[in-house]
């Protein structure tokens, strides 16, 4: 298990029960309290629905979670309920990941947490050798997502309060400035 160090954070895989129950009260917070878009469990507690399956990335701060990022490869992915045509999946050649359920402490919403996490699932997303990265992101971050790399497969849907535009990025086709800046992070 690889831990890297950034300053005072720690962006690594989770892999212990209490960072789990940390990540859960973290989607608590974001998610239920902060940015509702689920029902209140009742336990200060949220697990996400593909829990079973999920690849846990964290950036720790003095031995408490602050941000998250969950990665699965399917088969099931939650992006297909935003496209239109659902079948626009199997267009893309080669194994999926999608990156899901993305969450930082508020104190911590700046860009070394963000990069922190970004690389890690960049790195894995490589080394497993998926060749497309899928997300669901905010329509009002579309140009952000856009310049990382990632293009639209379709339009955006409204779920809660806010819409979402299914994304994907082709693993082969990131742009150099993104994996310039992934080598700086690495560096740092």
């Amino acid at each position: 298990m690889t831990h890297r160090h950034s300053h005072r954070y720690c962006f690594k895989q989770l892999d212990t029960k209490a960072e789990q129950e940390q990540v859960n009260r973290l989607l608590y917070r974001t998610f239920v309290l902060e940015v509702p878009r689920y029902e209140d469990p009742g336990q200060l507690s949220l697990v996400d629905r593909f829990h079973e399956r999920n690849i846990y990335f964290i950036a720790v701060f003095k031995q408490q979670v602050c941000g998250m990022i969950a990665v699965h490869g399917g088969p099931e992915f939650s992006i297909a309920k935003a496209l239109d045509d659902p079948h626009k999946l199997s267009e893309l050649e080669g194994p999926c990941l999608e990156a899901r359920i993305f969450a930082v402490e508020p104190s911590h919403r700046f860009g070394i947490v963000f990069g922190g996490l970004a690389k890690q699932v960049f790195k894995y997303a490589t080394a497993n050798h998926f060749s497309h990265i899928l997300i669901t992101g905010l329509a009002t971050k579309q140009s952000m997502y856009e310049r990382m790399g990632f293009r639209a497969l379709g339009q955006s849907t409204l779920r809660g309060g806010d819409y979402f535009v299914p994304m994907t990025m082709d693993i082969d086709r990131t742009p150099t400035k993104i994996l310039q800046d992934i080598e700086r992070f690495s560096r740092r």
